[in-house]
């Protein structure tokens, strides 16, 4: 863990501050030497050879880190007891003897770390006695002394390549998140380029049983089998096995992955117009999905308030351009100019929001009254017709309105009977 959060802030922060101070020191005491003009700063010729100091310490950087995870790489079984990986049974057992004469915990000196380390070795030379455990510990390392319930090469081959699929399959998935975030960049093509050339070069070293005099076969030897040709990596790492290299190229992948995510930008930088012509095609694919969204809302919309019979309704899905009659048109048109007038109403200021409000609170009030109005109304017309269904109308009953002309002219005067329960 720590190697990694090591690897990220140096990856973050040493290639631009030793750019910049190392350019600015250049500038100041390598060019005046030699008669050239420093550039001003945020000029094309600045940032040219900013480029160029950026690509030299980012590559100084990976060659770094590379040669430093190299050397961090733990020995493997094979060079702990200083043997080369393609040594026979007989020259392993006395590898081992030689070493137990000198680690044996009964030995003075061993010490708690040298029994560790025997006891180890010990349980991984029993284990690689066995020559299908040998070929698979070359391939997938210390951890197949632990899985001990698996007998032949097939079942250690699919185990093991079963193990090794999380890495590739997090990788894969880290790679698409990358690549999604942000503007698109040719830079993520060739990261998934160098992903599955490096996934090849695994399964490559995994599946190689024998060498072969192709011309793939010089990089991919399989040293159990006898280093009969002079390989990349065998030259350079002799005693190592397929396991060792594979997780170098882990390393390699990783830092060609950030160097290439680095440089390329700063050396390769893209032209302004085509990042504008982009942006015009993003603007112009939002533009003609907004479009099409609210053309389905608006034709949606006429279908829910067009007359349908269960047999010409059309489903969501299939939703067509609706051309709704004319009633309903004119029904669209005066609601929108309600709706149009309401909302300028409520924008006014002065005597036509005034008045507005006004009529707005007169017909609240109204609505109040009629609320409180009808459920006495209401009570007193059931009394009135329970009465007559029951015969108990009022006694003695009222005399009916007196004739036209018994009324006296120029006068509202009418002889009347009370009414009494």
């Amino acid at each position: 863990m720590s190697g990694i959060l090591k690897n990220f802030i140096g990856w973050s922060i040493v290639p631009d501050f030793v750019t910049k101070n190392g350019l600015f020191m250049f500038h100041q005491y390598v060019f005046p030497r030699f008669g050239f003009k420093v550039p001003p700063t945020n000029s094309p010729t600045y940032r040219e050879h900013y480029r160029y100091a950026y690509a030299i310490v980012v590559l100084g950087y990976l060659f770094y880190t590379l040669v430093d995870g190299a050397r961090a790489m733990e020995y493997n079984f094979y060079e702990i007891l200083g043997v080369p990986p393609d040594v026979d049974e007989n020259g392993l057992k006395i590898a081992f003897r030689n070493f137990a004469r000198k680690y044996h915990p009964d030995r003075p000196g061993v010490g708690n770390a040298g029994a560790e380390l025997f006891m180890r070795v010990r349980d991984a030379f029993e284990a690689l006695k066995n020559p299908t455990v040998r070929f698979a510990y070359d391939r997938f390392g210390p951890d197949v002394l632990q899985w001990t319930k698996l007998s032949t090469t097939r079942e250690y081959m699919r185990h093991g390549l079963l193990q090794s699929s999380g890495y590739h399959i997090f990788s894969g998935i880290s790679l698409a998140v990358i690549s999604s975030i942000g503007r698109p960049s040719p830079v993520s093509f060739w990261r998934f380029i160098l992903f599955f050339s490096f996934l090849a070069l695994e399964l490559a070293f995994i599946l190689y049983p024998t060498p072969s005099p192709s011309t793939s076969a010089t990089i991919f030897t399989d040293p159990a089998a006898g280093l009969s040709f002079k390989t990349i990596f065998y030259s350079t790492f002799p005693y190592r096995v397929p396991y060792q290299h594979i997780r170098f190229l882990h390393q390699v992948f990783m830092f060609l992955s950030i160097a290439l995510t680095r440089v390329a930008p700063r050396l390769f930088p893209d032209d302004p117009r085509t990042e504008y012509q982009i942006v015009l095609q993003h603007l112009e694919a939002m533009a003609g999905f907004a479009d099409r969204e609210a053309s389905m809302m608006l034709h949606t919309e006429l279908h829910s308030i067009h007359p349908f019979t269960p047999e010409t309704r059309v489903p969501t899905t299939e939703m067509q351009p609706c051309n709704p009659s004319a009633d309903v048109m004119d029904t669209l048109a005066k609601e929108l100019e309600n709706m149009i007038i309401e909302t300028n109403l409520k924008k006014g200021i002065g005597p036509l929001r005034t008045a507005r409000e006004k009529a707005v609170e007169r017909g609240r009030g109204a609505k109040e009254l009629n609320a409180t109005r009808k459920p006495l109304s209401a009570t007193l017309l059931n009394t009135e017709l329970e009465a007559r269904a029951n015969g108990n109308l009022p006694s003695p009953r009222p005399s009916p309105p007196p004739p036209p002309g018994l009324q006296r002219r120029g006068s509202s005067f009418v002889r009347a009977r009370s009414v009494s329960y």
